[in-house]
C-alpha cells in the first residue's frame, strides 16, 4: 500500500535540531494547521515531521516558532501505547520537504482565524503569471 502524499500550509511549532552520534543533522517539528468545521468553529490538526541533513539545517536556520511554511510529505499514522498503556495515534509526515510560504499566505495565516481571504474558484479569477514579482538573488545566497 502506498502512503498518500499531502501538502499543507501551517505554522511550525517545536522546532528542534539535534545531531546523531555519526554527526547527521535531524530537525523535528510540528505543523499546526487550522480549518473551520461545519459549525464554523476553528479546529487544529497537528502533524509531526522530521528532516535530515541539509533540509534539517535549512529548517533550523530559516524558520522559527510560529513561522508559516509549506510542508509536503507522505502521511503516516503511528500507533503505539504510552507509559499508562493507552493507545496513542500520531499523524506524521515522512520525508517532508519544507519551503517558504508566499508572503500573502504567511500574512493570511497570521490573521487566522479572524480573517480569511477569498480563494479564486475559477481559472479566470486567478492572477496572471505576469503579476508574480521577479527577485534578483545571487545564487551564492540560496541556502540549498
Amino acid at each position: 500500500m502506498s502512503l498518500p502524499t499531502i501538502t499543507v500550509i501551517g505554522n511550525l511549532k517545536r522546532i528542534e535540531l539535534k545531531y546523531t552520534q555519526s554527526g547527521k543533522a535531524v530537525t523535528k517539528f510540528q505543523v499546526e494547521c487550522a480549518d473551520k468545521n461545519a459549525k464554523g468553529e476553528w479546529t487544529n490538526l497537528y502533524l509531526a515531521g522530521e528532516c535530515w541533513e541539509k533540509q534539517a539545517e535549512f529548517v533550523n536556520q530559516y524558520f522559527q516558532e510560529g513561522s508559516v511554511a509549506i510542508v509536503t510529505g507522505k502521511l503516516y499514522t503511528n500507533v503505539y501505547e504510552n507509559k499508562e498503556g493507552k493507545k496513542v495515534y500520531e499523524n506524521k509526515l515522512l520525508f517532508p520537504n519544507v519551503s517558504f510560504a508566499p508572503k500573502d499566505k504567511a500574512d493570511n495565516q497570521s490573521q487566522a482565524p479572524q480573517q480569511q481571504r477569498e480563494v479564486p474558484t475559477t481559472y479566470e479569477q486567478m492572477p496572471s503569471r505576469n503579476s508574480v514579482p521577479v527577485i534578483d538573488i545571487d545564487e551564492d545566497e540560496i541556502p540549498f
